[in-house]
C-alpha cells in the first residue's frame, strides 16, 4: 500500500476516482460543500488531497487544510472517506503528524461524526458543533 498527498499536476488525473468517494462525506454533512467544491481549493494549494492505494486501487482519500488561528495553527481534516479506515490509520498516522509537524503546526483538528472518537482514543473531544437548520424560515 502507498499513501500520501497527491501532487496538484496529478489530482485531475485522479479526480474522477476520489469524487465519488467524497460525495459519500458530503452526503453526511450539513451541506456546506459538494465533493466538487474541494478541487479549487486544491488546485489553489488552499487545501490538500490524500489518497491511500493499494494495487492501483484507491482505498481511502482524504482531504486537509490549514488553519491558521492567532495563537497556533493546526492541520484540519475536512473530509475523510474510503475503507479499512483503522489498518490505514496506523499506515496514514505517522505521515499525517509528521506533515503537520513539518509544516508549523502544534495541533491537529477533525471534523466528523461522534463515531470517529471509537478509532481515535488518542484525540480528546473539547466541543461539539451544534447546528440548526434556518432554510425553512427564509421563505
Amino acid at each position: 500500500m502507498i499513501a500520501g498527498i497527491v501532487d496538484i499536476k496529478d489530482v485531475q488525473h485522479i479526480w474522477h476516482k476520489v469524487e465519488p468517494m467524497l460525495d459519500r462525506v458530503c452526503n453526511r454533512s450539513q451541506g456546506e460543500l459538494l465533493a466538487k467544491d474541494y478541487l479549487p481549493y486544491i488546485m489553489d494549494g488552499d487545501a490538500q488531497l490524500w489518497v491511500a492505494v493499494d494495487d492501483g486501487n484507491i482505498l481511502m482519500t482524504m482531504v486537509t487544510q490549514f488553519i491558521e488561528y492567532p495563537q497556533k495553527k493546526i492541520l484540519r481534516v475536512t473530509a475523510i472517506a474510503g475503507e479499512n479506515f483503522s489498518e490505514l490509520h496506523k499506515e496514514f498516522n505517522d505521515m499525517f503528524e509528521s506533515f503537520a509537524l513539518d509544516n508549523g503546526c502544534t495541533a491537529l483538528e477533525l471534523w466528523g461524526r461522534k463515531g470517529w472518537k471509537k478509532m481515535l482514543p488518542e484525540w480528546s473531544s473539547k466541543y461539539i458543533v451544534f447546528t440548526k437548520d434556518l432554510t425553512k424560515r427564509m421563505h
